[in-house]
């Protein structure tokens, strides 16, 4: 048989059949270090959304997105939401406030779950030690009887690594697409207690969560990192 009439068959491209397809999510916004470290309230809300099917947090996110409305214009960047009423007055600490804390807290959890699968080099199909470590350390001291419970539940039903990421034989694009989602996802969720910190009498205003569990470098170092880095992927 001549060379020429051999035909060569392109292997087909396996596809990634994963419950979350990161490359599909939008990122966390960019932190712009030139206007004062501030977060894009509808940016913000869009990746939000993208995420919370996985955990019941979607009344908190829909308060911030209901005080959003009343004044768009107002209300760009979150901290004016978390500072300001609709009219531009002062307000103190509220339930929109107190929602997106509650939301930030359980972002953490989901963060260093990710981290937990990435890390993990034996990749091993059962996650739920993963998922479990990750709520002991973000959510568990701030819950009573009842969210516990919750959490049991939802624990009940974590899917496998596979089912979650995809198969290890596809998943190498999605593994990436995550590392890549979760470069903005902290730096979000940093700023929170220290806007919120702004409010009298604001109970989290020194949230532990800020704390020693990621020593990364100062936030306005790994922003200016990550702007030069990112800022052309959105």
């Amino acid at each position: 048989m001549s060379e020429e009439s051999v035909e060569t068959t392109a292997t087909p491209a396996v596809a990634c059949e994963a419950k979350i397809l990161f490359r599909q999510l939008k990122p966390f916004p960019v932190i712009d270090e030139n206007n004062n470290f501030k977060i894009e309230t509808d940016h913000f809300l869009e990746s939000s959304n993208q995420i919370i099917d996985a955990i019941d947090m979607r009344q908190n996110v829909q308060k911030i997105a209901d005080k959003y409305k009343q004044n768009e214009t107002m209300f760009k960047y979150l901290e004016d939401l978390i500072l300001k009423d609709k009219d531009g007055n002062d307000v103190p600490f509220d339930t929109v406030t107190d929602g997106l804390l509650w939301l930030k807290r359980a972002f953490e959890m989901m963060e260093q779950f990710f981290r937990n699968l990435l890390q993990d080099e034996t990749c091993s199909e059962q996650v739920k030690p993963h998922l479990k470590k990750a709520y002991e350390e973000c959510l568990l001291p701030y819950h009573g009887f009842l969210a516990q419970k919750a959490f049991q539940l939802l624990h009940l039903y974590l899917p496998t690594r596979s089912s979650l990421l995809g198969p290890s034989a596809s998943n190498a694009d999605n593994l990436k697409a995550l590392e890549d989602f979760l470069v903005l996802f902290p730096l979000c969720l940093e700023l929170f207690p220290a806007k919120c910190g702004q409010l009298p009498h604001c109970r989290y205003a020194n949230d532990d969560l800020q704390r020693k569990k990621r020593n990364r470098g100062g936030l306005h170092h790994r922003c200016h990192g990550v702007a030069n880095g990112v800022r052309g992927q959105q």
